[in-house]
Protein backbone atom coordinates (compact mmCIF):
# COMPACT_ATOMS: atom_id res chain seq x y z
CA UNK A 1 0.00 0.00 0.00
CA UNK A 2 1.18 3.43 -0.81
CA UNK A 3 1.32 6.57 1.24
CA UNK A 4 -0.94 7.95 -1.73
CA UNK A 5 -3.75 5.24 -0.87
CA UNK A 6 -3.81 5.89 2.58
CA UNK A 7 -6.34 8.49 4.80
CA UNK A 8 -4.61 12.12 4.74
CA UNK A 9 -4.14 11.53 8.45
CA UNK A 10 -2.47 8.36 8.47
CA UNK A 11 -0.61 9.01 5.67
CA UNK A 12 0.81 12.04 7.87
CA UNK A 13 1.46 10.38 10.99
CA UNK A 14 3.42 7.95 8.84
CA UNK A 15 5.33 10.55 7.26
CA UNK A 16 5.98 11.46 11.20
CA UNK A 17 7.26 8.67 12.20
CA UNK A 18 9.71 7.89 9.32
CA UNK A 19 10.34 4.26 8.58
CA UNK A 20 8.49 0.69 10.53
CA UNK A 21 10.77 -1.13 12.22
CA UNK A 22 10.70 -4.70 10.70
CA UNK A 23 9.70 -6.61 13.65
CA UNK A 24 6.72 -4.13 15.04
CA UNK A 25 6.26 -4.70 10.70
CA UNK A 26 5.55 -8.20 11.33
CA UNK A 27 3.47 -7.97 14.50
CA UNK A 28 0.84 -5.83 13.41
CA UNK A 29 -1.66 -6.57 10.81
CA UNK A 30 -2.82 -2.66 9.91
CA UNK A 31 -0.75 0.21 8.95
CA UNK A 32 -2.90 2.18 11.83
CA UNK A 33 -1.53 -0.40 14.47
CA UNK A 34 1.79 -0.02 13.19
CA UNK A 35 2.06 3.49 12.85
CA UNK A 36 1.36 3.82 16.59
CA UNK A 37 3.62 1.03 17.77
CA UNK A 38 6.74 2.33 15.93
CA UNK A 39 5.38 5.85 17.23
CA UNK A 40 5.70 4.19 21.11
CA UNK A 41 8.50 2.28 20.76
CA UNK A 42 10.52 6.02 19.19
CA UNK A 43 9.10 7.77 22.40
CA UNK A 44 10.85 4.93 24.45
CA UNK A 45 14.48 5.26 22.96
CA UNK A 46 13.71 8.93 22.73
CA UNK A 47 13.17 8.72 26.72
CA UNK A 48 16.28 6.13 27.16
CA UNK A 49 18.20 8.84 25.34
CA UNK A 50 16.84 11.71 27.36
CA UNK A 51 18.59 9.83 30.40
CA UNK A 52 21.43 9.48 29.84
CA UNK A 53 21.86 12.75 28.42
CA UNK A 54 20.38 14.12 31.55
CA UNK A 55 22.96 11.92 33.74
CA UNK A 56 26.00 13.53 31.01
CA UNK A 57 24.83 16.71 31.36
CA UNK A 58 24.31 16.47 35.05
CA UNK A 59 27.69 14.91 35.90
CA UNK A 60 29.49 18.31 33.78
CA UNK A 61 27.24 20.69 35.70
CA UNK A 62 27.96 19.01 38.95
CA UNK A 63 31.26 19.16 38.30
CA UNK A 64 31.95 22.89 37.19
CA UNK A 65 30.15 24.18 39.82
CA UNK A 66 30.73 22.52 43.60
Amino acid sequence: MTTLELDPKLARALELIGSIDPDIEESWSTIAERVLAQAMENVELAERRLREIQDLVGERVLAECC
